[in-house]
């Protein structure tokens, strides 16, 4: 009988400790309506953008592109602004189930390789008109710049 009262204790113990901490883990900043984890980083896409417009400028200004090439270039970067990521719009999440919740990350990867697809043409489109001094630089410059999470 002792042995059991000591394993109900260690397990009300337990219960009282994880829940404990499953509500500390909660308590962060209230996210956006849409119930996103994503409300902390809406001010972030202005931001973003004049980030990209001052790499494009800077590589621009780095290749040295000639009269003839500006045209490539505009086809180039409009390309490219074309198939940026957009913020997921639509339903929230918190009352999707997980079945549709799942159906919207595959949507959304689907979009995802259908615009890598888009921005992977663009380059090379692009790249060809680069004379060859110019292809070294435009290749210095997307040297797998987006690693995450450690890799690579």
């Amino acid at each position: 009988m002792n042995h059991f009262r000591k394993s109900l204790v260690v397990a009300v113990a337990s219960l009282g400790l994880g829940s404990a901490a499953l509500a500390a883990s909660d308590t962060g900043p209230p996210s956006t309506a849409e119930g996103s984890h994503w409300g902390a980083f809406g001010s972030h896409g202005a931001k973003s953008a004049e980030r990209i417009a001052k790499r494009q400028a800077a590589l621009h200004d780095k290749l040295g592109l000639s009269p003839a090439q500006e045209a490539a270039w505009k086809t180039f970067t409009d390309k490219l602004q074309a198939t940026a990521p957009a913020r997921p719009e639509g339903a929230s999440t918190v009352t999707m189930t997980a079945p549709e919740r799942a159906d919207r990350m595959v949507t959304f990867l689907q979009t995802a390789q259908q615009h890598a697809v888009a921005r992977a043409q663009a380059v090379k489109e692009f790249y060809v008109v680069l004379s060859p001094e110019q292809q070294k630089i435009f290749d210095s410059q997307f040297q797998g710049r987006h690693r995450h999470f450690g890799r690579g």
